[in-house]
């Protein structure tokens, strides 16, 4: 079963994404750029025929104008010189703030853990952040959503070569390209099991530094990015300890269900404990924001809404206010390797489409007023 499975895998994964082959982004509608860029839309429309430089996308259809990605970032390039927009309204960080180290993690698996990463990660990409999502995961979901796939390609550096304890690679030499020209990837592979086996032998020669394994690794690159998202496994291993001890902020993922939430309690039981030993190896480390994002959320099934309600009365602020809904039309770009950012519009039913991109902005949103907070800036400044 295993071999006819993984062959015809090998042989779909080829002809989708061969390994040469570049996965494309779909071009974005005037309001959808104005949208993305917090201008509004008359604004745009008077920058694109009167501001010189900023980029005037392709007319199709003799009056409908869209924009690339790439363009986006040109058009906020040109805001900014030209003073249309303040140094402080710039997603880019400035001297004195730091790169903000995001883990999305859960023990229970099927909580969107990789789904949550993928539309957080990209949405702030295209608002203009310079964003490395990394994964740490052997299933490598978040890799294969990007169109990657290191089983065909052997000779491809994952996130275990940047961390292995046998010469582990520069992250330079691992960080990859994506269609999203603000966002980049550390693939993952099966490869990263093997992590954890040179950890536990470590510890029979006395090593205890393998905490600090990740944050060392990225150092010299952390000044190219605004965020940095880790993808984690469903298990609380020494890789993961590794992205907790490198994070300043932690997103938990959660169905609201009575079952995640009796694990969740046992979860933050265990992460307190292990908080604990990291802030003995490292007093200074801290966490900016621990949060819960309540994910395929259904508003109109009963239990949910209750077990929704029970959380933000127990733990208040610490759940957001917004919900990832479940979607068909994000399961249904899933099933194609792609995020609801990637799907074109048209090819959706145009309600569905548009609640999806609304729940996955407003869980943004909120993510990204953490990063400013811990920035010292107020959202939208």
């Amino acid at each position: 079963m295993s071999k006819r499975l993984g062959s015809r895998l090998r042989e779909h994964a080829q002809e989708t994404f061969p390994p040469d082959a570049q996965k494309g982004l779909r071009r974005f509608a005037m309001r959808e750029a104005a949208e993305l860029l917090r201008i509004n839309q008359n604004t745009f429309r008077h920058h694109v025929s009167n501001l010189e430089g900023f980029p005037e996308g392709v007319l199709e259809g003799g009056n409908r104008r869209s924009f690339s990605a790439e363009e986006m970032v040109e058009a906020q390039r040109v805001l900014l010189e030209t003073g249309r927009i303040k140094p402080e309204e710039h997603p880019h960080r400035r001297p004195g703030e730091a790169c903000q180290v995001l883990t999305i993690f859960n023990l229970k698996g099927g909580s969107a853990k990789t789904s949550s990463v993928a539309h957080v990660g990209q949405l702030l990409g295209l608002r203009g952040y310079r964003v490395l999502l990394i994964d740490l995961d052997s299933q490598a979901s978040l890799t294969n959503l990007f169109g990657v796939t290191p089983e065909l390609d052997p000779e491809m550096p994952t996130s275990y070569d940047l961390i292995r304890s046998d010469d582990p690679l520069p992250a330079a030499d691992i960080i990859r390209k994506t269609n999203f020209p603000t966002v980049d990837l550390i693939p993952a592979s099966m490869d990263i099991m093997e992590y954890e086996f040179e950890v536990a032998l470590s510890f029979r020669h006395g090593a205890t530094t393998f905490h600090s394994r990740i944050r060392e690794a990225l150092e010299p690159v952390l000044n190219r990015y605004d965020v940095v998202i880790f993808d984690t496994p469903p298990q609380l291993n020494f890789s993961v300890i590794s992205a907790l001890f490198a994070s300043t902020g932690v997103l938990i993922p959660l169905n609201a269900s009575m079952l995640d939430v009796m694990s969740l309690a046992s979860f933050l039981g265990m992460a307190s404990n292990l908080m604990g030993v990291v802030e003995a190896h490292a007093p200074e480390h801290g966490l900016n924001f621990v949060r819960v994002l309540i994910t395929r959320y259904e508003n109109t099934d009963g239990p949910q809404v209750q077990i929704s309600s029970l959380l933000r009365t127990v733990l208040g602020d610490a759940v957001l206010s917004a919900e990832f809904l479940k979607s068909t039309a994000v399961g249904d770009a899933a099933n194609t390797q792609q995020s609801i950012f990637e799907v074109e519009p048209r090819d959706v039913n145009r309600r569905t489409y548009e609640r999806a991109i609304e729940s996955v902005s407003r869980v943004t949103d909120e993510v990204e007023r953490e990063i400013l907070k811990a920035w010292g800036r107020s959202h939208g400044a």
